[in-house]
């Protein structure tokens, strides 16, 4: 049976070091609860700078596409986009705020 696939949404340039601390025990404790965690601040890491926001933006409406669920945990502009993204697209939303 697949594990259910849980997009971690989650602000991330306001304080990259304390919200990368926070999505990490995030994740970890999405695992122990057995899902499986998909957090663009992780896949993305690889980026340099925000200015390449909106096409990040746009891989990440299509991991929620692929998503069973999305857990947004803030309500940073990007966290806003991704909510409205999921409520539109049908996907089930968790506001964890």
């Amino acid at each position: 049976m697949a594990k259910t696939k849980v997009f971690v949404s989650h602000p991330f340039a306001d304080n990259p070091i304390e919200n990368r601390k926070k999505v990490d025990k995030i994740c970890k404790d999405l695992v122990k609860q057995g899902f499986i965690p998909i957090s663009p601040l992780h896949l993305f890491s690889f980026y340099e700078n925000d200015s390449d926001r909106e096409e990040i933006l746009q891989f990440c409406y299509e991991l929620i596409d692929i998503c069973d669920i999305v857990h947004i945990y803030g309500t940073s502009e990007g966290c806003m986009k991704e909510h409205g993204y999921a409520v539109l697209t049908g996907k089930p939303v968790e506001v964890k705020v």
